[in-house]
């Protein structure tokens, strides 16, 4: 997988160590901070905008110096998408043997709102069963189906509780989820995080290296939350490894968090001591029992 931009990189950052923390934040900080994944000063001002005009920070100007802001939408949306990627895999989901059946058509002329259709439906995790008909397994959360409906598709039908009989000629809906695919990046994942196990369990790791491997390894981890179908365990093959990965990345996760954690703060106490006191990351625990349940509808960050 290729690593973290500046834009995905702060986002990782700022939502593992500033969640619910309210007070502004110093772009001299931020700057500083990416600096330590190799990003230029240049690059990181540049992520820092973009961030900014697409509504997830908020800039503040109190004469010549420059904060962000964290709206309280973003808030939301950094505490549900950071427990999204850490909570991931901690409980599989059982299935009631019944499917979720989207059916849509779109003219040609409106090629442009097909793409947004197929991508949302991917982003909840539907696949396609034959041209026009997506599906999934169980029923469909309260707030995806909302996000069919803002689609506004011009013909759209959706079935609930539908059972799969048989398949005359046609095509088992479990055989449309890429699953082997999966399999091996969730096996590349575990082989690749080997070594970096192997030396925290050793005391091989210092701070600056563990906030960039805790950051690294997050982004990494988030891709499986984006692109996992998440079938219920019933439907899965046998010794399906996600949670071998989890059991990986929580190890790291946790493992590193207090390098991590001494790392991120002396960097801020040079720019805002009284802030610095105030901020530490949460563990895999902790963020479990925040109960904030996933929305299933893709990236929060605006991408799918």
């Amino acid at each position: 997988m290729a690593g973290p931009g500046s834009q995905d990189l702060l986002l990782t950052l700022i939502g593992t160590y500033f969640l619910g923390q309210k007070r502004p934040i110093p772009s001299g900080f931020l700057v500083k901070l990416l600096q330590e994944f190799d990003v230029t000063a240049v690059g990181a001002r540049n992520g820092l905008s973009r961030l900014a005009g697409r509504g997830l920070l908020e800039v503040h100007k109190p004469g010549r110096n420059t904060f962000y802001h964290l709206s309280p939408e973003a808030h939301a949306h950094h505490a549900e998408r950071l427990s999204e990627i850490v909570n991931f895999g901690d409980n599989p989901e059982t299935w009631d043997g019944t499917w979720t059946v989207v059916l849509f058509s779109v003219p040609e002329n409106l090629r442009a709102q097909r793409h947004v259709v197929r991508s949302r439906l991917a982003a909840m995790r539907f696949a396609v069963l034959y041209d026009g008909v997506w599906v999934r397994p169980g029923a469909l959360p309260e707030q995806a189906r909302k996000a069919l409906v803002d689609l506004d598709a011009p013909k759209l039908t959706l079935l609930s509780g539908a059972v799969g009989d048989a398949a005359f000629g046609g095509i088992d809906p479990v055989s449309v989820f890429s699953l082997e695919a999966l399999r091996e990046k969730y096996e590349n994942f575990i082989e690749s995080s080997r070594s970096l196990r192997a030396d925290i369990r050793a005391g091989r790791v210092g701070s600056a290296e563990a906030l960039r491997q805790r950051a690294r390894v997050m982004h990494q981890w988030r891709f499986f939350p984006d692109h996992d179908p998440l079938l219920p365990a019933g439907l899965l093959p046998h010794d399906w490894p996600v949670q071998r990965a989890r059991e990986a990345f929580v190890e790291i996760y946790d493992g590193l968090s207090e390098l991590a954690d001494h790392r991120f703060r002396t960097l801020l106490a040079e720019f805002s001591a009284d802030l610095a006191g105030e901020v530490r990351s949460m563990t895999s625990v902790e963020l479990l029992d925040l109960h904030l349940p996933a929305r299933g509808l893709g990236p929060l960050t605006g991408r799918t």
